[in-house]
């Protein structure tokens, strides 16, 4: 848990700007790759030692990533996995996937100790650009720090999730072999543009040379139309899940053709949103064989019934069931409703919903009550929570201020026969998993 992380690593993470935490009073200029380019010179280049996979988009980003890490690791790989944000601690965020290793939650996360004496190691590089006049954030210091651990322990291969758009994210700052771009919507509309077109135009920018393989996932047609059109600048043919390479199945076990057939795939992960980051995984490994890495179907079927990603559709209790999911947007919140049904036909949960200030809340409200009668509405520990007493709320809908308040009423409701589903934001989602966690103790 992040309270359990060393004092001294905290306040010196605390000493840069995190825009995650106050990310409505960023704009655009505040985003750039020029200070990313000055840490990784002052680190000494980590990346030159480093063969990368990137991975943007708006949702299944992660699961994607995790779904591709855990196939490479099947494949006999050691893979750097850099993902974000994190639900507890800041060493999640920095993973190492071997193929000795066993699956599980956070596998493979940085040691806090490996973490702290890589801050410290680096800390006079720091304090000279800063004295320079290059003040980089949170989110480009870990990123640079995530590579240089990932060098240090000679990985692989790193698969980077992007963290905000494309074009100017600090994951951008690093030439790739291959990348994907997961389904688009429309979100950070005051830092990437008001419309899904503006917004696919930064995150198309992760193509950006002629020798990478490229994995669309299925887009809204607009959104598609820009995509295709930045892979024809670098005469870049992609592979389109559901087009060169697709899926089928009876709900238990898939086929994917791609290059080849892989039958009999079981996922770990519930949801047909799922089955699309599966897909386009598996797309992104067959993409790395034209580099030399070496894909087998027993290795794909085994790296995807292994992976693990919290908060997704994740199953924590019994009596009664709680499911926890991060599900943060709109076209997230269809794509939870579709799982629910699928998984529970005919059963109604006790939705525990928490959101950010800056998503569309008015839609993803609408959406709760449209899952379930009984909706209690709370706000996380968080800066960027939305304080759901300071808005208007449909009458019938319950507020809570914090989210163990939420939980506590939400399991008197539901009785140890029914369900409780929290969702909203990956810090809702949190703050959930430690209060089952603790209640379960």
């Amino acid at each position: 848990m992040a309270g359990l992380m060393n004092t001294e690593l905290l306040s010196y993470l605390d000493s840069f700007r995190d825009w995650e935490s106050c990310l409505g009073q960023a704009r655009p200029a505040d985003w750039g790759l020029e200070r990313v380019h000055r840490l990784l010179e002052a680190l000494g280049h980590p990346e030159d030692r480093l063969k990368f996979v990137h991975i943007a988009g708006t949702k299944g980003k992660g699961s994607t990533a995790a779904f591709l890490a855990s196939i490479l690791r099947a494949c006999g790989y050691r893979v750097g996995l850099y993902t974000s944000p994190h639900l507890h601690s800041w060493c999640e965020r920095i993973r190492i996937l071997s193929p000795d290793g066993t699956a599980g939650v956070f596998e493979g996360m940085i040691p806090e100790g490996d973490l702290a004496e890589r801050c410290r190691f680096y800390r006079t590089d720091i304090e000279r650009l800063r004295r320079e006049g290059v003040e980089v954030t949170l989110f480009e210091y870990l990123t640079a720090v995530a590579l240089t651990y990932f060098a240090r322990e000679k990985v692989d291969v790193v698969v980077l999730e992007a963290g905000l758009g494309g074009r100017l994210d600090a994951t951008n700052a690093v030439d790739t072999m291959a990348c994907a771009i997961t389904p688009i919507g429309l979100e950070h509309t005051h830092i990437l543009g008001a419309t899904c077109s503006s917004i696919a135009t930064e995150k198309a920018a992760v193509i950006k040379a002629p020798s990478q393989k490229v994995v669309l996932a299925p887009q809204a047609p607009e959104v598609m139309e820009v995509l295709k059109a930045r892979c024809a600048m670098f005469g870049i043919t992609p592979d389109v899940v559901g087009e060169t390479i697709c899926s089928s199945g009876d709900g238990e076990t898939l086929l994917v053709e791609g290059r080849r057939p892989y039958r009999s795939l079981r996922l770990s992960l519930r949801g047909g949103h799922q089955v699309v980051n599966m897909t386009t995984a598996i797309a992104l490994a067959e993409g790395l064989e034209l580099y030399g890495f070496v894909v087998t179907e027993e290795a794909v079927r085994q790296g995807v019934s292994e992976v693990f990603w919290p908060a997704r559709f994740e199953e924590m209790g019994a009596e009664p069931r709680v499911i926890v999911d991060c599900a943060h947007t709109p076209e997230a919140m269809d794509a939870l409703a579709a799982t629910f049904y699928s998984a529970f036909p005919g059963r109604s949960p006790v939705v525990v919903l928490g959101m950010s200030s800056d998503k569309r809340w008015q839609d993803m409200i609408a959406q709760a009550l449209d899952l379930s009668d009984q909706v209690i509405l709370t706000r996380a520990q968080h800066p960027r929570a939305l304080d759901p007493a300071a808005v208007p709320v449909p009458s019938g809908v319950r507020i809570e201020e914090s989210v163990p308040k939420a939980l506590s009423e939400a399991f008197r409701i539901a009785g140890s026969d029914g369900i409780i589903l929290v969702c909203g934001s990956v810090f809702v989602a949190a703050e959930a998993r430690e209060y089952v966690c603790q209640r379960s103790e």
